[in-house]
């Protein structure tokens, strides 16, 4: 997550590529969402295949949901989102929505959010709360 903090203020006033931003998102809220499922994981003796779709479900899920802050960040609303909106442009920041654009970008959040609910297939039912998870997060409005 530092890491991805670094890049992410090294960022602001330079135009960043689709790797670029896609490798920085992935440090940060993506990094946090894998490390609590294979924490969990672990914890629960699951084995390294369930670790591997659990890693798969939260990379997916941690891009999804930061595309979706991009997203809010242009669309949303102030009094819902506690927050100004607009703040990544004010902070000269390369967003998902700057690189792709905002239709593509909600197209990818729902493809990202079918990855991440595929991913958890092999558990059948006993996923059913990571998979309201991953769909309460690509429609969030906060």
């Amino acid at each position: 997550m530092v890491g991805g903090q670094v890049l992410d203020m090294a960022g602001e006033g330079r135009a960043l590529g689709l790797t670029e931003v896609e490798e920085l998102q992935r440090l940060k809220t993506g990094a946090l969402i894998r490390a609590a499922v294979e924490m969990g994981c672990a914890v629960a003796g699951g084995a390294e295949e369930q670790r591997e779709a659990l890693c798969r479900y939260a990379d997916c899920l941690g891009l999804a949901f930061q595309i979706q802050d991009d997203i809010l960040d242009v669309v949303g609303d102030e009094a819902t989102l506690g927050k100004p909106i607009g703040s990544d442009v004010r902070s000269d920041k390369t967003t998902f929505v700057a690189l792709k654009g905002l239709a593509d970008c909600r197209i990818l959040v729902a493809e990202l959010t079918d990855r991440a609910v595929e991913a958890l297939a092999p558990f059948g039912s006993e996923a059913e709360s990571l998979r309201g998870l991953a769909q309460s997060l690509a429609g969030r409005e906060k």
